[in-house]
Formats: structure tokens, C-alpha cells, sequence
């Protein structure tokens, strides 16, 4: 293990990563794959990656407490969140020998098992599962689990379930059928594993899977090529084209960006273009002429129409209004000095002054043609009523006409003479809005075109607005005038006069082509709507099979494979070559007849094959059994741990589960003899098995005897001791004991229903001792049942029965099938029970005829 962290200093972090979920749960499995691809993207450069690498660091090695401090377990209580298992309990440990712990399906042992295997060491851990009928909790495993350092008690670690062994209880190691499975999984060879040696191969494993996955990904984006960059719709010449023709993972496409802003005019250049370069050249020609023609009468129509309705023209209309305004008061000013006595209204204005003039030319082409106008003379009548004048008459006329030959009344009948022309001028001169230039305009530039119109608009509305104004003789506020479009409408002109030029030009192949290089470069510009975006799709693309390259290398599995090479030959020496077949000898005797063979490597490191002495190319899976499996399994197991520098605890969780009797008994003889040396703790469902490592432990290693079974508060109960099939004939006796002072409560209460209850059920009981009383001490154990041989070695102490032995058992033996409830009492008797004292007596002769009988077998010895 140190040599595994010392070379992964110099790997990519999310290799030692994946070391790190190794070592602390063994293969990886999909969940895993898939976090490693993305800490390897990471690692060159995907910064989506949010998962951080967690590298293998010394504290996830297993725990080296060095020789003389090795780690034994003390109990483990409080356990929460694991499968259904009970609370307020707490499963103790014998320190210095065997733990037994034996619970039938179901009873718990399976979920203290997985406590151990999460915080001990175990090469598969595996998962805990809360309660499944109480799948709100959520919260993950918990445990207070007591330990010792060296033979020293320390304080409890409250353990929290973090996917990762405890550091200190890392140096306890926890063995299964998934851990004898590393040894014995190939379809064609059992091979050996020390563990630390496998890590290679699961990290080459993790490489070929993180580089399966990659290769996915990168198959999936090769398939992923837009088809429109095999077969591209853009000219290569063009800028465009150069650039779409040579995107790689570090194309920067700014300039493409930029050329993707394609502005109207620019897109009308292009539809004329298109459109022009199809037809003939000298047509197209004379065509843009006649365009520029009119955009040169559109010039002059915007001139003239901001002449005619500027500032200036439209202030001298209204000059001239005001001007007749004004002399027209001045006038009227001294009219009304002039007629104030007259008889009726309206003197002076222009009704009269029409009357006043016609009158005139009667008087002068008519009524006194050699006369004056108006009459002086006394004999002359009034050419408008024809009555002799009276002298007020004619002064009333004399002043009517120094009025009108008055120069004010001149002056204001010249300004009106002036206004009328102006206006006859004004109304006569209109602008036009209407132009097929306009209309040509708005195909290629809105913009232009909308100014062109709103101009001349403006120019409409204002003279309409002064005209009325005029007539009102009332000045209004005028919109102004906006910028005039005449210079950029020149411009066009000028632009359509020189594309007529290259038109012509186009007439020969030179100037044809330089046209036709130009459309091109606008059409691709003009697809850059839809190719833009692909074209980044693209880069994107290229950049992550870049990636996805670069992690590739990553995975190359040469340096696995010289680490394994490497730790093969610190390990696998010929001592631990020998180890492991004294372990077979001890296990399997000549029944296995095995060793440890070299059979070359993959990715990872060598292959170390258990292959059959006789013949090496047998498929030794097809020839051992199930039962020498599980001994070669073991037999790995412990030799792994034999040259280790401390002797920490080791777990055994149903180590000969769907075994037969003829291998319990050598696996049971094995783990008793390694308890000698450290903790050993085995839990196991096979009564035959418990009986096995109980015989072999006999008198040789303290043992400690515990039962889990279900409650109504859960699973994982526990019982000191084994339940009462597998009870030892003085724990029976100090069951029974117990039992009946209970019973003696219910008779001093007068409760003879349940003390007769009580009773039944102890000499059932009691039966029952008696019975294996004669088969463990009466035949001193020679014969047991169930058992796969006979102990012939304690037959001398069965001669230590005597005739008084027989009286005795049969006697109590007789009692106790009295009171049992197999069989029916008779009808004409109700006898009662024994009373608390006799049924005390009874029990104490059974544990008096045990305690002698051994006496005696004792001093035969």
C-alpha cells in the first residue's frame, strides 16, 4: 500500500482519485466510471466540471497500529440507519479470543455485519440500506463502536457511515463470500490475489472503462459533424469560405462575427449584383444610367423643394401678408376720419371703393366725360342717384375723393396688388412626393428612402400650413424642416453612375470576375445567418474530441502495468508461496493439491494462478468443489495477513455459508487456532458450524457466545449466550433456574393458571437438558448428532457412568415427562403442579448428576 501512494504522487489526479475509491470500497462500479471521465475532463481543461478530485492520501491506507498494538473490537451499540435493526442494543466482543455470534435469517447478523464491513477494511463493503418500511429516513449509518489499542481500552468511535473505512478500525479486516470471490472469479483459473496486489488491476480496470466511455463520447461526436462541412455550400476563395474551410478546437471567430453584420446596403449590392451578372452586361449597364438619371432628378426635386418650402421663401409670403395687413390698417385709419359722419356703414372699405371706382369711369366715359369726378358744378346731378347735389353733397363727395386719391389708400392697394401675385405664384408651383427613384430606393436602403419622403412631406405641409395662414391672417408655428437627404442621394448617384462603369467593364472576363468574387463574398456573408452558429457548434465540437484525445492518453494502462510488476515482486515471494500452501495442508490436508503459479498479466500486473499439481492446465474451478474453494479462499485470506506487522482483529461474516459438514470442521479448527493469536469474531447462521469452533475452542480460547434474533422493535436483538438449542447444559440449568424463581412471583400471587403454565413449560425444558446432559457428559461427547465423527478420544470417560447415574436421570427424566405438555393428563385427576421448591430440587439435580459425573470423569483422566 505505501509503495501504491508513493507512485501515485506523479499520476493524474483523477487516477488517484479512483485509487482512493479503491482502496476504500474495492471495483469500481458505473456511478464511479462516470464521475472519473468527468474529473478527467476536468483535468484538461472542461471547467462545466464542478466535482472536485479527492486523491489517495496515507490516511486512507489501512490502519498499521505496528506490532504489539494491534486493534481489537469491544462492542458496537447505538446503530442507526442500518437495514431494521433494533435500537438501544449493543453487541459485545470477546477481546483476547472468539466471538461466536449466531442468528438464524433474518435476525440481524447480516446488518451488524455491514457495519463492520464499511468501517473496518473489507475489499467489497458494499451498501447499507436504511429501513426499507421507513423510507423517509434517510440518514446515513451510525455506530458507537468500542475498541482497544494494544490491550488498552479507548473511547468509543462514533462512527458516521462516509463511504471510506475508519482510520484506526482500517487495521481490522472483515472476510465473506464477495472477499473469497477475488480469489476465485475467473471462468478459467482460480487465481491469487493479495490484497494491495488487485489495486493495479481495478485501476486498470477504471482506465479501460473511463477510456471505453471516452471513446463513446468521442464516437457519438464524430457522428455529430454537421453535414454541411463535408459538403460545404460556401466558395473557398471568399474570407468566409477560407474560414469555415480551416476551423479547428482554437478557431477564434470573432471575424466571422464581425462579417456576419451584413447592413442593407450592403445586402442590396448583393441582390443587384445577382441579378445584374445574369443578364448582359452593357443592358445592365444602361440600366443603372438610367437609375443614376433619376436619382439626379430626385436631387433636384429635394433642392427645389427645400427651397419652396424653407425658411425663406414661406417668411416672404407672409412678409407680404403682414405688409398688407399693416397698410391696410393705416388706411382704414384715415377713412374713419374721413367718413365719420357718414349716414351708413361700411364707407372706406371695399365694397364702397368697388362702388366708388365704378362710379368713376360712368362719370368720365358717360355722364360728363369733359367733366370732373365728382361733380362741383351746381348744375350737374350725382351720377349715382342722378338728383341735383345740394352743397353738403358735393363736400360730403370732395372729401370721399381726396380719400381715395390719398397716398396711404395707394399704398395699401399696391400691397394687396402684390400679395395676389404672390400667391397666384405660390399656389401654381407644387412639389411631387410620387417618384419611381424613391420607389427603386426603398428596395436597398428603407431608411434613405423613408428621409426622401418625409423631406418632401415636410416641404408640402409647410406651404399648406402658410397658405392657410395667409388666408387666416394668422401666423401658426411651422414643423421644421429636417435634415436634407439630397448629399446621400448624390452619393447613390454617384455610386450607381461608377457600378454602371464596372457593368461594362464586366463585358470582358477580368472585369466579370472581379464582380462575380464580390457576390460570392456577399452571398457567404449573407449565410453566415445559419452557417455562424453551426460553424460554433463545430468549434465546440472539435474542441471536446480535442479533450477527449488528451484524456485518452491519460488512460494508457503501461505505468499500471510496471507498479504491478513492481508490487508482485515485493510480495509474492517464495516465503509467501509457502505460507499459502501450509495454509491449503492445514485446510484441505491432501485434498487440494495446489499451488501458487505465475500465469503472465493484463493491463494491471501479474496473474497469479492456483493451479492443481498434477495438472497445470485443468480448469481448477470445474475440478475443486465449492467447499475446497472456500479453502483456497481462506487460505489466501490468511496469508495475506501473515506477514503482516500486527495482529488487529479479523471478522468472518458466514465464512462456510452453503458449505457441507466435511469442510465446516476444518474451516471451524482454522479460525480457532488464529484466535490464539488475535481477535477473531464469526458470525454464522449453521448451529453444526457454531458447535464446530465451540468443540475446537473447548478448554484452548475464550469464547464469548451471542444471539441476535427479531423483536417487535426490530432485528438485531441481543442475547448473551447462544438460544436454547445451542445452550452449553449449565447455561440451560441457569436458564431454568432463573425461570422458576420468576414461576415462584406467579404462585405467591395466587396465579395458578399461569404458575401451571410456568411449570409445563420448565420441565420441558428440563426434559430437554436431560437429554443432551446424557449425550455432552454422560457419553463424555463420544457421539454427538449432526456431527461428521466420533470423538473417540473421551470414550474412557463414559466407563464413569454408574447404575446410580442411570436411577438418577431416569428418575428425573420420568418426572419431567409427567408435567410436559406432550401428554394428556388424566380426566378423573387434576393433580397440582409441584410447588416452587420441588421444581427448584428438580432443576438443581439435573446441575448435582452434571457436576458429579464430571467429577468422576475427571479423576479418570
Amino acid at each position: 500500500m505505501e509503495i501504491i501512494l508513493e507512485w501515485s504522487q506523479s499520476r493524474p489526479e483523477w487516477q488517484r482519485d479512483a485509487l482512493r475509491r479503491i482502496v476504500a470500497g474495492g471495483a469500481l462500479g458505473e456511478s464511479d466510471i462516470q464521475e472519473l471521465v468527468a474529473l478527467c475532463k476536468k483535468e484538461h481543461g472542461d471547467d462545466t466540471v464542478q466535482l472536485a478530485a479527492k486523491p489517495l492520501t496515507k490516511t486512507d491506507l489501512p490502519a498499521n497500529p505496528g506490532t504489539g498494538a494491534a486493534i481489537t473490537l469491544a462492542s458496537i451499540a447505538g446503530v442507526e440507519g442500518v437495514n431494521q435493526l433494533a435500537p438501544n442494543q449493543e453487541l459485545p466482543f470477546e477481546p483476547k479470543g472468539l466471538t461466536i455470534i449466531y442468528g438464524d435469517n433474518g435476525a440481524g447478523k447480516s446488518g451488524y455485519a455491514r457495519v463492520l464491513k464499511r468501517a473496518c477494511r473489507a475489499r467489497f463493503p458494499g451498501e447499507i440500506m436504511p429501513d426499507a418500511y421507513h423510507a423517509l429516513n434517510r440518514k446515513p449509518a451510525t455506530a458507537a463502536i468500542g475498541y482497544a489499542r494494544g490491550g488498552s481500552a479507548k473511547p468509543a468511535i462514533q462512527w458516521v457511515d462516509d463511504g471510506k473505512p475508519q482510520p484506526v478500525l482500517s487495521a481490522v479486516n472483515v472476510f465473506d463470500r464477495e472477499s473469497g470471490a477475488v480469489h476465485v472469479r475467473e471462468k478459467n483459473a482460480v487465481a491469487f490475489r493479495p490484497f494491495g496486489l488487485d489495486i493495479p488491476d481495478d485501476l486498470a480496470a477504471a482506465c479501460q472503462a473511463v477510456k471505453t466511455a471516452l471513446g463513446a463520447e468521442q464516437a457519438a461526436l464524430e457522428s455529430a459533424r454537421d453535414a454541411v462541412f463535408s459538403k460545404p455550400t460556401w466558395k473557398p476563395g471568399t474570407e468566409v469560405g477560407k474560414i469555415l474551410s480551416a476551423l479547428s478546437a482554437t478557431t477564434k471567430l470573432d471575424r466571422l462575427e464581425e462579417l456576419a453584420k451584413v447592413s442593407h446596403a450592403e445586402r442590396e449590392r448583393h441582390r443587384q449584383l445577382a441579378e445584374d451578372l445574369a443578364k448582359d452586361p452593357v443592358r445592365a449597364s444602361s440600366e443603372q444610367t438610367l437609375y443614376a438619371d433619376e436619382l439626379h432628378a430626385l436631387a433636384a426635386l429635394l433642392t427645389e423643394a427645400g427651397t419652396l418650402g424653407g425658411d425663406g421663401a414661406i417668411e416672404a409670403l407672409w412678409n407680404l401678408s403682414a405688409a398688407v395687413a399693416s397698410k391696410r390698417a393705416a388706411a382704414t385709419v384715415v377713412a374713419d376720419g374721413a367718413f365719420a359722419a357718414s349716414a351708413l356703414p361700411g364707407v372706406g372699405g371695399d365694397a364702397w371703393r368697388n362702388l366708388w371706382e365704378s362710379a368713376r369711369r360712368y362719370s368720365a366715359e358717360a355722364a360728363y366725360p369733359t367733366g370732373h369726378f365728382p361733380p362741383c358744378d351746381q348744375m350737374e346731378a350725382c351720377v349715382l342717384c342722378q338728383q341735383p347735389l345740394s352743397d353738403e353733397a358735393r363736400a360730403r363727395m370732395a372729401r370721399f375723393e381726396a380719400y381715395v386719391r390719398s397716398d396711404v389708400e395707394q399704398q395699401a392697394q399696391d400691397a394687396e396688388a402684390a400679395l395676389t401675385a404672390a400667391l397666384k405664384d405660390f399656389d401654381r408651383k407644387r412639389i411631387r412626393i410620387r417618384t419611381e427613384a424613391r420607389r427603386r430606393i426603398a428596395l436597398g436602403d428603407h431608411d434613405l428612402a423613408r428621409d426622401v419622403l418625409r423631406y418632401l412631406a415636410t416641404a408640402r405641409c409647410r406651404r399648406a400650413l402658410c397658405r392657410r395662414a395667409v388666408a387666416e391672417a394668422e401666423k401658426s408655428v411651422l414643423p421644421p424642416m429636417p435634415a436634407s437627404p439630397v448629399t446621400r442621394i448624390q452619393e447613390l448617384e454617384a455610386q450607381a453612375r461608377t457600378y454602371a462603369a464596372e457593368l461594362l467593364s464586366a463585358a470582358d472576363l477580368e472585369g466579370r470576375a472581379r464582380l462575380e468574387a464580390e457576390r460570392d463574398a456577399l452571398a457567404d456573408r449573407l449565410a453566415l445567418e445559419t452557417l455562424l452558429d453551426k460553424a460554433k457548434d463545430e468549434v465546440e465540437r472539435l474542441k471536446a474530441l480535442k479533450l477527449l484525445a488528451a484524456c485518452a492518453k491519460d488512460t494508457s494502462t503501461t505505468a499500471i502495468t510496471h507498479l504491478g510488476n513492481a508490487i508482485a515482486d515485493e510480495v509474492v515471494t517464495p516465503r509467501i508461496r509457502d505460507r499459502f500452501q501450509e495454509e491449503i495442508v492445514r485446510l484441505a490436508a491432501a485434498r487440494v493439491r495446489v499451488e501458487i503459479v505465475r500465469a503472465g498479466g493484463k493491463y494491471g500486473s501479474p496473474v497469479y494462478q492456483v493451479k492443481l499439481f498434477a495438472n497445470k492446465d485443468a480448469p481448477v474451478h470445474m475440478v475443486l468443489s465449492e467447499g475446497e474453494q472456500t479453502c483456497v479462499a481462506l487460505a489466501a485470506f490468511i496469508t495475506e495477513l501473515a506477514t503482516a506487522s500486527h495482529q488487529s482483529a479479523l471478522v468472518f461474516d458466514d465464512p462456510v455459508s452453503s458449505l457441507d459438514h466435511l469442510w465446516r470442521g476444518k474451516v471451524a479448527e482454522r479460525l480457532v487456532d488464529e484466535a490464539k493469536v488475535r481477535q477473531v469474531i464469526v458470525f454464522t447462521h449453521d448451529l453444526v458450524f457454531v458447535n464446530d469452533l465451540k468443540d475446537g475452542a473447548d478448554g484452548n480460547v475464550p469464547v464469548k457466545l451471542v444471539s441476535l434474533s427479531r423483536g417487535p422493535s426490530g432485528a438485531g436483538i441481543v442475547t448473551l449466550d447462544l438460544p436454547w438449542v445451542a445452550a452449553s447444559v449449565q447455561d440451560r440449568v441457569d436458564k431454568m433456574e432463573k425461570d422458576a424463581r420468576a414461576a415462584r412471583t406467579l404462585y405467591d400471587n395466587n396465579d395458578d393458571a399461569g404458575y401451571r403454565d410456568a411449570v409445563h413449560r420448565i420441565y420441558s425444558n428440563l426434559r430437554r437438558t436431560w437429554e443432551r446432559a446424557l449425550e455432552d457428559v454422560a457419553f463424555g461427547g463420544v457421539i454427538q448428532r449432526h456431527r461428521d465423527y466420533i470423538n473417540a478420544k473421551n470414550l474412557r470417560r463414559a466407563t464413569a457412568f454408574e447404575d446410580k447415574d442411570y436411577q438418577t436421570f431416569s428418575a428425573g427424566f420420568q418426572k419431567c415427562s409427567d408435567w410436559i405438555d406432550g401428554h394428556d393428563g388424566s380426566r378423573g385427576r387434576n393433580a397440582a403442579p409441584p410447588t416452587p421448591n420441588d421444581l427448584l430440587a428438580d432443576i438443581k439435580a439435573v446441575r448435582d448428576w452434571v457436576d458429579d459425573l464430571k467429577k468422576r470423569q475427571k479423576a479418570l483422566a
